[in-house]
């Protein structure tokens, strides 16, 4: 089998790394790909680069689109896909050379449908990628499990391929910050196994001026998602909706932490009226958070008040906790 993959890659003035994104990606040990540069109204010289590249390799195909954010060219590139299974490479990241054919090879071999891989976070420096082979399968509630616990298969979009069925009617909702949280864990609802490879596939660049390298109040769209999450589960995965719980009471905790400690983004307090608003919805019995370390298990406990989680916050703030 030489299925089609099409390869998704948002793009917004990132001049300075496509390169190294698209060149990763063209240069691939499986070559029937479908590469689609999605240019979301770059200023730079992004434009201009992505269509020199389309015209040096045909399997490359340029959206050139108004600005509508990550979320919006990601849904772009969704529709122009025609390959059979769908992948996505934040445009300042790379992949390993035989990402493709590593992975694909492991969905047909494990007939799973989504095929998940390792992350190695990269700066500027020296970095040691673990080449392993192990791999693991997961039903689709383990994997969801893993999306709550930040393990292994995780809620990010990018360190997947997806076959295209598990996609049928998803979109990222466009307009929000932390948009895998919206979608992944639907994603993976929809597929019957999901394989799992150990080795560390994607190289995530963590540059200090990115969308997600300072906090602004737009961090708050992740507890919409954690809850969202956390109502699928207990309507659809019973067994692992008291960690959805937990996922999200500690997500509002941090979240006011980080408030506490930027206040300038929250200068009518906004954001920790919405915090305490969605945080009051959930209660958390002793039983719940017992297996809890001490300090989580009393900030967790704390937090079922809104005075509480004020005064839990700032006192987690002062010890340097959680931050």
């Amino acid at each position: 089998m030489n299925p089609l993959i099409s390869v998704i890659v948002p793009i917004f003035n990132v001049e300075k790394y496509l390169n190294r994104c698209v060149d990763s990606i063209i240069n691939q040990t499986y070559e029937n790909l479908e590469i689609i540069l999605v240019d979301d109204g770059s200023t730079d010289g992004c434009p201009g680069i992505c269509d020199d590249y389309a015209k040096k390799d045909s399997r490359i195909k340029v959206i050139h689109k108004e600005n509508g954010g990550l979320s919006d060219a990601r849904n772009a590139g969704m529709k122009t896909a025609c390959g059979e299974y769908i992948s996505f490479v934040d445009s300042d990241d790379w992949i390993d050379l035989q990402t493709y054919s590593l992975v694909l090879q492991k969905m047909l071999d494990t007939q799973s449908q989504i095929g998940a891989f390792n992350i190695i976070s990269v700066s500027d420096g020296d970095f040691s990628p673990d080449l392993s082979d192990k791999f693991e399968v997961f039903d689709s509630q383990t994997a969801i499990e893993n999306t709550i616990d930040d393990i292994k298969v995780k809620t990010v979009a990018w360190n997947k391929l997806y076959h295209r069925s598990v996609l049928k009617d998803l979109s990222f909702k466009v307009g929000r910050l932390n948009e895998d949280e919206f979608f992944t864990f639907y994603a993976l609802d929809k597929a019957d196994r999901i394989v799992y490879l150990y080795r560390q596939c994607y190289y995530y660049y963590q540059r200090p001026y990115s969308i997600m390298g300072s906090y602004s109040i737009k961090r708050l769209d992740m507890l919409d998602g954690v809850r969202e999450r956390m109502s699928f589960t207990k309507e659809h995965y019973p067994e692992i909706y008291p960690k959805a719980k937990l996922s999200f009471c500690g997500c509002c905790v941090y979240q006011y932490q980080m408030l506490l400690r930027n206040k300038k983004v929250d200068k009518y307090k906004e954001g920790k009226q919405k915090i305490k608003k969605l945080r009051s919805t959930v209660k958390l019995t002793s039983a719940e958070v017992k297996s809890c370390r001490f300090i989580e298990r009393i900030s967790l406990k704390m937090s079922n008040s809104s005075i509480g989680l004020s005064l839990i916050c700032m006192i987690r703030n002062l010890l340097g906790y959680g931050i």
